[in-house]
């Protein structure tokens, strides 16, 4: 018999569209049959992988890469990586809003949790940093270069690829 946790793992990879084995489709679909909360998980994931793949897909620009290329060429390699210096200065402004986050929800009136759909829908019209998720202009091109701070214009007398 499955557990909630072991079945969430199964859960995400069926979200996906990914086959299980036989024997795992079994204990799954068995413990679904029996646990009301882990058919709404399921339910949900599907709607959110639905939702990722009814996104149009996106083409990066030719600039972009050869700045990208350029930029980590730049890093250390493994080495930079295994720097616990530099993820924790890069990791601290995350930490602190999440800590942030943890003492303003544990400290205001419990609310009921609200689906992706409800989240989505609230914060559409909303000028938020995470409503920019949702908006038709926003192409993962610019996430990734506002992320990394790349600049993709072409240094001067420089052909852009066009």
């Amino acid at each position: 018999m499955l557990t909630c946790a072991d079945a969430t793992r199964l859960m995400a990879r069926r979200a996906d569209g990914d086959r299980l084995a036989v024997d795992e489709e079994a204990r799954l679909d068995t413990h679904l049959a029996g646990c009301a909360g882990c058919r709404d998980a399921l339910a949900g994931q599907r709607a959110v992988a639905d939702r990722l793949r009814s996104r149009p897909p996106e083409r990066l620009s030719p600039g972009f890469h050869a700045a990208l290329a350029k930029r980590l060429d730049g890093e250390a390699g493994l080495l930079g990586l295994a720097d616990w210096r530099a993820w924790t200065i890069r990791v601290a402004p995350a930490a602190a809003a999440l800590v942030l986050a943890a003492l303003y929800a544990a400290s205001g009136p419990a609310s009921s949790a609200i689906s992706l759909e409800e989240w989505a829908v609230i914060n559409a019209g909303t000028a938020s940093e995470a409503s920019l998720l949702w908006n038709a202009e926003v192409t993962p091109d610019s996430v990734l270069q506002e992320m990394l701070g790349v600049d993709t214009a072409p240094a001067e007398g420089q052909d852009d690829g066009r």
